[in-house]
């Protein structure tokens, strides 16, 4: 790691309870279209906000479950494109999961042609970006995991291609002018959500640490990160609804954000995209399947990154591996692959050491 570096972060940030209520009035009198989570109207979530944007609200679009991807995002482009078109400035406002923010990221991204395919093929990477015209994005995540409201970055699945294949929009464009992270909008997430995008937190703030373009910045908000992480979820997990324990842990997600958004992921991500596009299991969870793993294969290589692990549990990083597993394992994660049906994990690490994001991984150096 080189003392010298640097950091860019364009996303004007908002933090605490209740501020999410702030966008009505900053927005002013720009119109906007809302891209939420498709249960935020079943939980009334959608109520104030008809109420504080009347007739500056153009549409409220439900985004369903599932992932993110191209196929999904063209569906959505029929409906918000011609709004954007028809109003120069407007917002497209996202309120939700990683599934949500991302495809919000995708669909402010209008070919200045309007053609879809356009966008498309630059996503697929067989066509050079069109010219766009972009729209003004703000993001409220709804759960403290994803992180991409301080990300250039967007997930995108390809599944119309055979076999389905993960895309990435990363450009600079793919940072939202605004965030908003209001912890009190994490409420309403259900114990399997709450947990496992919290996994997804303690995966960025762990992969941030063991990375190759880690800085001294990024190491101290990736420690905090994931000591958060490890000292909130379980007891958040027992109460739900205490407003202090979302605050953590929406903390934690946007120091493991900022972390990451500078380092970018390694190992354990690159070995979760197969596990989730395989057997449909959730990002977060994915991810901390391989963290045991990826935490062994960390140590050794890099004195600041065995001196940061060991600030993580606040013992000898060489036990963390060991502490790390015991501490899934009470949240009901058996963090084994085969425990998974995953019967080649030995030769996936291999292969996951020289995909783009392994390379980024410590223990990569010294892979031939």
């Amino acid at each position: 790691m080189k003392s010298a570096f640097a950091w860019h972060m364009p996303v004007e940030l908002r933090f605490g309870a209740g501020c999410s209520a702030e966008l009505s009035r900053e927005l002013g009198a720009r119109s906007a279209v809302v891209l939420a989570f498709e249960h935020a109207t079943a939980l009334g979530l959608d109520l104030p906000w008809l109420a504080a944007l009347g007739d500056r609200l153009l549409d409220w679009v439900p985004v369903a479950d599932g992932l993110s991807s191209i196929a999904r995002a063209r569906v959505l482009a029929g409906r918000v494109w011609p709004l954007l078109a028809a109003r120069p400035g407007c917002v497209i406002v996202a309120v939700g999961g990683g599934t949500t923010l991302d495809l919000a990221k995708v669909l402010r991204c209008r070919p200045a042609d309007g053609r879809f395919d356009s966008l498309a093929a630059a996503l697929r990477g067989s066509a050079p970006w069109p010219a766009l015209d972009l729209a003004p994005l703000w993001l409220l995540p709804t759960t403290a995991g994803t992180g991409s409201e301080v990300t250039r970055w967007a997930t995108v699945w390809d599944t119309e291609a055979e076999p389905a294949v993960k895309r990435s929009l990363d450009e600079p464009w793919g940072y939202a002018q605004r965030a908003y992270i209001d912890p009190a909008l994490t409420l309403s997430c259900p114990a399997a959500v709450t947990r496992d995008t919290a996994l997804d937190t303690l995966a960025h703030a762990l992969e941030a640490l063991w990375n190759r373009h880690a800085n001294p910045m990024s190491d101290r908000l990736a420690v905090s990160a994931a000591r958060r992480v490890l000292a909130t979820l379980p007891t958040c997990l027992r109460q739900p609804h205490e407003l202090s324990l979302r605050t953590e842990l929406s903390l934690a997600a946007l120091e493991a954000g900022l972390a990451f958004s500078q380092t970018r992921t390694a190992l354990a991500h690159a070995l979760s995209y197969a596990v989730t596009l395989e057997q449909d299991v959730p990002h977060g969870l994915a991810c901390a399947i391989w963290l045991p793993t990826a935490w062994q294969l960390a140590l050794g290589h890099d004195a600041r990154v065995d001196a940061r692990l060991s600030e993580v549990f606040a013992i000898d990083a060489r036990q963390g591996r060991i502490r790390l597993q015991a501490w899934l394992k009470d949240l009901g994660v058996d963090a084994k692959p085969q425990a998974f049906g995953i019967g080649d994990a030995d030769a996936r690490v291999q292969a996951a050491l020289t995909s783009p994001r392994g390379r980024n991984f410590v223990g990569a150096l010294n892979t031939a």
